[in-house]
């Protein structure tokens, strides 16, 4: 069951209809307290995003709705890597990422294969 992105578009990040077919994929295993799930993944979106796309949400019930959109500016979309992490590129990711409570997954590019926990 795919999770409704009812926030705005992720900014700078292309749309899965449009990506190129050749386009390298990353595998992303998901760890929930219902299990864990694997799926495929295109280079260069945000961890959200392909999050979103294959039916999870780094999001609870209320911040599903309460939130930037992948701007990083709400920090909601904070998630646990527990494998595979590049390093935080955005300053708002590298203080959480430093003080030890996760990674906002919009601020996330997918460039290598990732465990994350929601």
């Amino acid at each position: 069951m795919s999770v409704p992105d009812t926030s705005p578009p992720d900014a700078n990040i292309p749309d899965a209809s449009g990506a190129d077919s050749a386009s390298p994929t990353h595998t992303i295993t998901v760890q929930t307290e219902g299990g864990g799930r694997e799926f495929e993944a295109e280079s260069g979106i945000s961890l959200r995003q392909a999050l979103r796309r294959h039916g999870h949400s780094p999001h609870n019930a209320v911040t599903d709705i309460a939130n930037c959109g992948g701007r990083g500016h709400c920090g909601l979309c904070t998630v646990e890597i527990l494998t595979g992490a590049p390093p935080p590129t955005q300053a708002l990711d590298r203080t959480l990422s430093g003080m030890g409570v996760g990674r906002l997954s919009c601020l996330v590019t997918v460039d290598r294969d990732m465990t994350v926990r929601l």
